[in-house]
């Protein structure tokens, strides 16, 4: 073998390591939810989470009056016509569509 060779092989195993390490850490974008976000998660605890909203203390945040803040209008949570979905915020758990959390931030 050439060393020229060698160096193309060596490259080539690189690139393809470092592709297949990304795709590991990005993942696939569309990954079902299956279990519901429990309240004694750590993030949740974090996080204030309630599984329903009019139980939080929700102040107004970003011009949305805290009355209005749930998970089904938040940019994190993933399918706002669904009753559950998973969120963002909690790798992608479900999570009700009337639920909130202090990490609430609107669509768009």
């Amino acid at each position: 073998m050439s060393k020229s060779f060698e160096i193309v092989k060596r490259r080539d195993f690189v690139k393809g390591t470092l592709v297949a390490g990304t795709a590991l850490i990005v993942g696939p974008t569309n990954l079902q939810a299956s279990e519901f976000v429990s309240a004694s998660d750590p993030t949740a605890i974090a996080l204030k989470y309630v599984e329903n909203a009019e139980d939080a203390d929700r102040n107004d945040k970003m011009g949305v009056p805290g009355s209005e803040q749930i998970c089904a209008n938040c940019r994190f949570y993933d399918d706002v016509n669904a009753d559950s979905a998973g969120c963002t915020l909690f790798a992608n758990k479900l999570v009700p569509a009337k639920a909130w959390c202090a990490g609430w931030v609107p669509i768009g």
